[in-house]
């Protein structure tokens, strides 16, 4: 039985990743890739956790006591690793779709 390809929406698969990187994958058919990201998305979204709340629970006493800059250096790291996963979900649904659309149009002709 062959699977017939369906025109994939550019748009909606950058709006998918954006909102959750991996969403984006699922859309376009890449659902392995897509739980991956979504997976990776939430351990760093764990990870971020713990070192949050101890930013947080020292911010009451900030003049007096300064937070750790290890745990601000942690915090960023996590935070830029977020970014960069959803920065290359978003381009990779993007392009997917993309090259769905011209494979169904190469196929058309």
């Amino acid at each position: 039985m062959s699977e017939e390809k369906k025109r994939k929406n550019p748009l909606i698969a950058i709006i998918l990743s954006a909102i959750l990187p991996g969403l984006g994958q699922i859309y376009v058919s890449r659902i392995p890739k897509g739980l991956i990201l979504i997976g990776l998305n939430l351990i760093i979204s764990f990870l971020l956790v713990e070192p949050s709340e101890k930013i947080l629970e020292n911010l009451d006493r900030f003049p007096e006591q300064i937070p750790d800059n290890s745990l601000l250096f942690i915090v960023c790291g996590y935070l830029i690793a977020m970014l960069v996963l959803l920065i290359y979900a978003i381009i990779d649904a993007k392009k997917t779709a993309d090259r769905i659309n011209m494979e169904i149009d190469n196929l058309i002709t």
